[in-house]
């Protein structure tokens, strides 16, 4: 079932934390304890999501949040995903392609037409899985909706 998240708690923070697990240990360098990730990580996401070109959508199965991801309106009928993850415990289920086939129907819903993302050129998982739900790769710059090139990423566009 399709979660769109609107406020940000605890609760929301931690079964997020859960998704994200590996983007969060990576980001843990960062900070000088869990308490402090996890701080900041609350901080971002109240901005993030008070911002309505702005979707935090999430997969939950059984009360359990198996896939996560952000979405960006770049315009009236772009949308830009990004941070696309599922839990490693639910990886290999079809968690990520029901997240994705569903938030790009969402998406279609609020009169999105397209929607693109960037993929890092080593990242065979998420390019397949992008693949498998109508994505694909472009010959345009890698560009997110603040003007970041990635010099690594491949930019993906899929029309609705």
């Amino acid at each position: 079932m399709l979660i769109v998240v609107r406020t940000v708690d605890d609760g929301v923070v931690e079964r997020l934390f859960g998704v994200y697990a590996e983007s969060m240990g990576d980001l843990s360098v960062n900070f000088s304890n869990e308490r402090e990730t996890r701080s900041s990580y609350r901080d971002f996401l109240e901005g993030f999501v008070s911002d309505p070109g702005h979707l935090v959508l999430v997969e939950e199965d059984g009360g359990v949040w198996k896939s996560a991801l952000r979405a960006v309106s770049c315009d009236g009928d772009c949308w830009f995903i990004e941070a696309v993850e599922t839990d490693p415990s639910a990886r290999r289920r079809g968690n990520g392609r029901l997240l994705l086939s569903q938030a790009t129907e969402y998406l279609r819903s609020l009169g999105a037409r397209e929607v693109t993302c960037v993929i890092y050129r080593g990242n065979e998982a998420s390019r397949r899985l992008h693949e498998s739900c109508g994505f694909k790769a472009t010959d345009e710059d890698p560009v997110d909706p603040w003007g970041d090139r990635d010099e690594c990423g491949v930019l993906y566009r899929s029309r609705l």
